[in-house]
């Protein structure tokens, strides 16, 4: 949903607002939700294209699809970073997408 929707509107995005921001100091800055937007969509096109060509009989692409979104996970994870906020911001710059 919040791929679509955007973060703000991600039912954890809402419980952390109502519930765990309220308890917290300011930030001292907030992230542009554009980039994890576009990530959340990226992650959700690839487990979904590897889905459908898994019904088509493609018996590869769903764990190839598994396995692309758990290296973007682990980067994050483990690293910090996030692999489609990156594709995100080279779209950018190619003007490939329009930043709004």
């Amino acid at each position: 949903m919040s791929a679509v929707a955007g973060v703000a509107r991600n039912p954890f995005g809402l419980v952390f607002r109502a519930l765990i921001r309220p308890r917290l100091a300011p930030p001292s800055e907030l992230e542009d939700p554009r980039p994890p937007t576009f990530a959340q969509l990226v992650g959700f096109l690839v487990t979904g294209t590897g889905v459908v060509l898994g019904l088509v009989g493609v018996t590869a692409a769903v764990p190839i699809a598994a396995a692309l979104a758990f290296v973007a996970a682990f980067l994050n994870a483990a690293f910090g970073f996030c692999l489609g906020c990156q594709l995100y911001l080279l779209l950018v710059r190619a003007r490939v997408i329009r930043a709004a």
